[in-house]
């Protein structure tokens, strides 16, 4: 059969942001085409039921989910995650990185964070989601597994055009040092950081602020450090960024990068990322440099072996669309946000990564009736962003008919007079906002219609 879709409405130049496939599912259709053919000739995107039904990330095809919220591998969006900033946003946007994964004394995800091939899997991954590099969570030279994820990462961003790299000093990378007596904490500190310029920060994929590299610290401000020396005696130039509102009230501070809410304050734990970004607003007015928010979906450590089951709840995807609402309250494209960080992109057993995806709650189902094609969507559709409707003749392989906004839950076949033309059978997908799972309908048989 040889159907041609006829294009008579504003429903099929819904083109914002369409997700693009993962390579290994071109791949996959490109040998099904050439192997088993296609029956329909439609202009639009080619793809498959597996392909829009199953893992399209770089989480573990194995993991199946936590009781803690991770979501099962699956179909995730890939929306470009800019779209939730404010209008004209120049953002960079970072997806924390962590490297524990493969160690045994670490949960299971399915994946070793220092193979090679997942590494290059997870930049692929991070781009295709519009998020422009990655912050590695550093434990220093002298932990073995995160330095050579370090180098993978800076190799693997060399070669993808624009994605960039940083490092966070973990406090982690001291501990032994603060624990050996006569050790010196601040020169393992310098020791670390000049490691860190001269195999990382050289990079021209390193992450910089007005051309100085961005060097990152999760709790180190709490060790006995000379600060002062530390500035003397590192390479670099270096901005160096702490975590919460505090660091924009630290001396030795050139910027200060926001983390997850407090569970303490219940909820969602909005109020944390408020105070941040009043706070950085007077760091800019004292001449701060470097303002990087953040964006989470929740928060669950009752799976960590160090966890104190503290909770945020993930309120089906809302909470990460809730922290993206705090940032577009303060910044525009006239007051840019320099930078945000999404804590994190695969910290299973805090609850926060998004790797996998975050669960939406949707359900969708469809129907037809006379000569229209018609959807129902159980959960909140202010977390999709479009529908894609697919037709099949053969209930495998797929080809686009229209990307149609969310507000719609129909779609007139008239204006498609060639769905007339064989026994199709059409598809309902409601494709997530960033980053948020994509669900699909069941299939409607068009030959089986009274009428048609």
């Amino acid at each position: 059969m040889y159907c041609k879709i006829t294009r008579k409405t504003k429903e099929e130049d819904y083109k914002r942001n369409l997700r693009p496939p993962h390579s290994l599912i071109k791949a996959i259709l490109l040998i099904g085409m050439l192997c088993c053919g296609s029956n329909l000739a439609f202009p639009q995107t080619n793809s498959t039921i597996a392909a829009e039904t199953g893992n399209n990330t770089s989480a573990s095809d194995n993991f199946r989910g936590m009781e803690n919220g991770n979501a099962p591998a699956g179909p995730v969006s890939k929306v470009s995650v800019h779209t939730l900033l404010y209008p004209g946003n120049t953002t960079r946007i970072y997806a924390r990185l962590m490297p524990f994964f493969g160690d045994k004394s670490h949960l299971d995800v399915g994946y070793d964070s220092a193979d090679p091939r997942q590494v290059a899997r997870q930049v692929e991954d991070m781009i295709s989601r519009g998020i422009d590099g990655t912050i590695l969570d550093w434990y220093g030279p002298e932990r073995g597994r995160s330095d050579k994820i370090a180098s993978l990462l800076r190799d693997e961003a060399e070669r993808r055009n624009g994605f960039e790299f940083g490092i966070s000093e973990d406090h982690g990378a001291l501990e032994n040092c603060a624990k050996r007596p006569g050790c010196d904490v601040t020169q393992r500190l310098i020791d670390d950081l000049n490691y860190a310029y001269e195999h990382f920060e050289r990079s021209p994929a390193y992450m910089r602020q007005n051309g100085r590299p961005v060097v990152m610290f999760f709790d180190v401000e709490a060790k006995s450090v000379d600060w002062g020396r530390v500035r003397q005696k590192v390479a670099g130039h270096p901005l160096f960024v702490f975590r919460n509102s505090g660091a924009f009230s630290l001396q030795q501070s050139d910027g200060g990068y926001a983390w997850i809410g407090e569970a303490k304050e219940g909820g969602n734990g909005m109020p944390y990322l408020q105070r941040f970004y009043k706070a950085s607003l007077r760091g800019r007015q004292e001449g701060t440099e470097f303002t990087m928010g953040s964006a989470y979906k929740g928060f669950d450590d009752s799976a960590a072996s160090w966890g104190k089951h503290r909770l945020l709840k993930q309120d089906c995807g809302k909470t990460w669309l809730e922290t993206f609402a705090q940032a577009n309250q303060i910044f525009s494209g006239g007051n840019q946000l320099d930078a945000l960080q999404i804590v994190t992109w695969n910290d299973y057993e805090e609850g926060t990564e998004v790797e996998s995806g975050i669960d939406n709650c949707v359900q969708i189902s469809a129907s037809v009736a006379g000569k229209t094609l018609r959807w129902k969507v159980s959960g909140d559709e202010n977390t999709l962003d479009h529908y894609t409707v697919w037709a099949s003749s053969d209930g495998k392989n797929l080809s686009r008919v229209a990307d149609i906004p969310v507000k719609a839950q129909s779609m007139e076949l008239d204006r498609y007079p060639d769905l007339s033309n064989g026994n199709l059978e059409l598809f309902v997908e409601a494709i997530g906002k960033p980053c948020l799972t994509n669900h699909m309908s069941n299939g409607v048989h068009l030959g089986n219609v009274p009428g048609r």
